[in-house]
Order: C-alpha cells, then structure tokens, then sequence
C-alpha cells in the first residue's frame, strides 16, 4: 500500500461484509455497523456486490473467516483469554459489537496509521464512539516494531492472548509471516486464527482467471500477494513455532458450512483457508491436527 494512504484492500473487505448484510441479511455474519462505517450508499454496494459473477465467493469467505474468528474467540474467553488483538483490522467492527465487555476484556486494533486514521475519521461521521475495552495501535509494519508498540499500549505479554489475522498473511514475505509467528507463539497458550492462500493449480479454472485479474488490480493498488502455502507447508510452519494444536478449515467446509446462507453463490473451487491455532506450553512437533 502507498504510505500515506488508507488500505484499499481494506475498504474492499468492508463493501463485501456490507453486502453480506444486504443480500444475505448477516445470516453468517450480523454486523448491524457494517453499512454505518462504510459511509457508503446501498445501490453503490450493492453494484459492487454484483460486479462479477464470483464475488459471491468473496462474499461468502469474507463472512465466514469472521464467522469463525469471533467463534473461536468466545471459546478462548471461556478458557480464560481476554487480551485480543486484531492485526491489520482495516474497517472491522468486531469491537463495537462485541457482546463480552463485562469480561474486563482489553482489545487492541493493530494497524497502519493512514488506515487507522480513516477509519476513525469513518467512526466520527457514522458517530459511532469506540468502546472503553478497544485502543488503537497505529504500526507501520515496514518500518515500526509492531510488538514493541503493542506492548507500549497496554498489552501484556506475560498473559495469553487471543490474535486475528485475517486477509494479512498473502500479502506477507514467508519471512514476515515467520517473524510474525514467532512472536505470537511467545505468548504462552496463545490462540490465533488467520487465512491463508493455495498456490493457483488449486483454484478452479474460472477463478484462476479472477485471481488474476485481482493480481493485477493489486500490483496497480501497490497492495501485492506475496506468500501462498500449501496446507501441509502451513501446518509445518506452525508446527515449528510451537503451534501444537491446529484446525485447519479448507474452502469446502466453509462451502458446506456457511455456503446455503449466501444469495446466488456461484460454484466453484477457491484453494482459500481459514486456521485456528493454539500454542500449549512445551507444545512439540507432531502434535497438529490436520
């Protein structure tokens, strides 16, 4: 992304969670502040919506990659957890919805200054009032140290923690993604829940085609993917960071899953990802469940 400027990718995230509200009614995801925060009128999302026969895929995984965050995070709350952190939360309205303030939770948003700024710039004209348990930790993770000023906020690093990453780790160095990882896991008994991308050959044909579209659309934007993995790559990866117990949810499940609640979505095979990791204490290799 160019320094000075909010993600794009950010604001494409939010006009599909918009959408799903208006076309699917939130059947997957209820966000009653998606449209709010947008700022953004309902014909226009809604002609984005149906730009392209496969953006109901997006659609669909844009919602249950949430979906699947914030139900994972009500189970890591019931097991103690109640630092969570979203990295690169871009227009997410998780915060002013959750339903677990009278749990003392501390949530923190991590992310880009310039993305950060429009985004409570959005919150002052939706006059939407960020909630007591939410601070802001703006981070350029090309040139800040993202730990130290998470640290700096508030954040505890002796306690567990419950981290998102969601829409992130594409557009990562395998290096960043590591360094990233590493970190997380020195939270002892840590939850995490990201997504990742397949290399191309497990898309279906007609959204290979897509894919690359969005590739060039991205290179334009200066927001480019960088890392794809496959499934036993990734469980591998989090393996050797300590990751001792993993799910990994490919795009059938979801399909399956979350698929019947999604107006008109189009068929197809996408080699897209949601995980839920956790890091146990003296967590070994060989204890992943794929």
């Amino acid at each position: 992304m160019k320094p000075n400027e909010p993600s794009r990718t950010a604001l494409l995230v939010a006009r599909q969670r918009a959408a799903h509200q208006l076309l699917d009614r939130g059947s997957i995801l209820d966000d009653p502040f998606a449209m709010k925060i947008l700022r953004e009128d309902e014909k226009d999302v809604l002609q984005f919506a149906n730009a392209h026969p496969l953006a109901s895929i997006g659609r669909l995984f844009t919602a249950a990659r949430s979906r699947i965050a914030e139900d994972a995070l009500a189970g890591a709350l019931d097991r103690g957890i109640r630092q969570i952190v979203l990295l690169g939360a871009g227009l997410d309205t998780f915060a002013l919805r959750s339903p677990h303030g009278a749990l003392e939770i501390r949530i923190y948003e991590v992310d880009h200054p310039a993305t950060q700024a429009w985004k409570r710039d959005r919150l002052a004209e939706a006059q939407l009032t960020p909630p007591p348990w939410l601070t802001f930790v703006p981070v350029d993770f090309e040139r800040d140290d993202w730990e130290q000023a998470l640290v700096g906020a508030g954040f505890q690093p002796n306690s567990p923690a419950f981290f998102t990453w969601l829409g992130v780790v594409p557009y990562l160095t395998r290096d960043a993604i590591g360094r990233t990882l590493g970190w997380m896991a020195s939270i002892q008994n840590s939850e995490l829940v990201f997504d990742y991308m397949e290399p191309p050959q497990a898309f279906a044909e007609e959204m290979r085609e897509l894919v690359a579209k969005r590739t060039e659309q991205l290179e334009k934007m200066e927001e480019r993917w960088a890392s794809r993995f496959e499934p036993a790559g990734m469980a591998a990866l989090l393996r050797t960071h300590g990751f001792s117990d993993i799910e990994d949810i490919d795009f059938q499940e979801i399909k399956s899953r979350f698929g019947h609640a999604v107006q008109g979505l189009a068929p197809g095979q996408a080699g897209l990802h949601v995980v839920h990791a956790k890091r146990r204490p003296g967590g070994q290799v060989g204890r992943a469940r794929e």
